[in-house]
């Protein structure tokens, strides 16, 4: 099942279910705590954003392919997990939806994250594992898969391709697109200008 698995679909509806979940609700926290999450969640995108992005300057345009067909990304932050572009995501996720300081949402929000993304990256080792056999086969025992481990090494150079990089960097503005817009979401239902269907914990 893993191998055939396509998460586009199931990450559409995720997010059309979670985007009504943060724009109607409210969060039951006290306002201290709740600005203590919308700092930690701005600072967890950040966070996620410049990983994503470092990560893209090691494997940009070579996920699939490797460096020349034949030999895989396994240095840099490659070195310390097998996919740090998916953990990366994971941690910014978590910032945006820390912004509506409930609980249960980021909860939901981690365990949809896994269901998902878990199957989407069985599919990718098989592809992976057809491709370049053995080699990464070792790869897969020795590098954790998503939380990464201390080791780290990387070469004197890299290979960069400069357009998948600034493709990152729009990814990365559109993060933070999404932050601005739900903090000011959040201010206008604070003023009374849009409704909050329900409060959660």
């Amino acid at each position: 099942m893993a191998k055939h698995f396509n998460r586009f679909p199931y990450t559409f509806a995720f997010g059309i279910l979670g985007a009504l979940w943060v724009l109607l609700s409210e969060s039951m926290c006290p306002f201290w705590v709740d600005i203590a999450f919308k700092i930690l969640g701005i600072i967890a995108v950040g966070v996620g954003v410049g990983g994503r992005l470092y990560s893209t300057l090691f494997i940009g345009g070579m996920k699939n392919e490797g460096i020349d067909g034949k030999t895989f990304i396994d240095y840099g932050p490659y070195s310390t997990t097998r996919n740090p572009l998916y953990f990366f995501s994971f941690i910014a996720f978590m910032g945006l939806l820390a912004l509506q300081a409930q609980i249960l949402l980021l909860c939901v929000g981690a365990l949809g994250f896994y269901w998902i993304y878990q199957r989407t990256i069985k599919r990718e080792e098989g592809f992976l594992i057809d491709k370049f056999g053995d080699s990464y086969r070792q790869y897969l025992k020795s590098v954790p898969r998503f939380f990464p481990r201390r080791h780290f090494e990387t070469p004197e150079q890299i290979l960069v391709r400069p357009k998948f990089l600034h493709k990152e960097i729009k990814r990365g503005l559109v993060w933070f697109c999404f932050v601005f817009f739900l903090l000011l979401w959040q201010t206008l239902q604070a003023f009374g200008f849009l409704p909050i269907l329900f409060f959660a914990p």
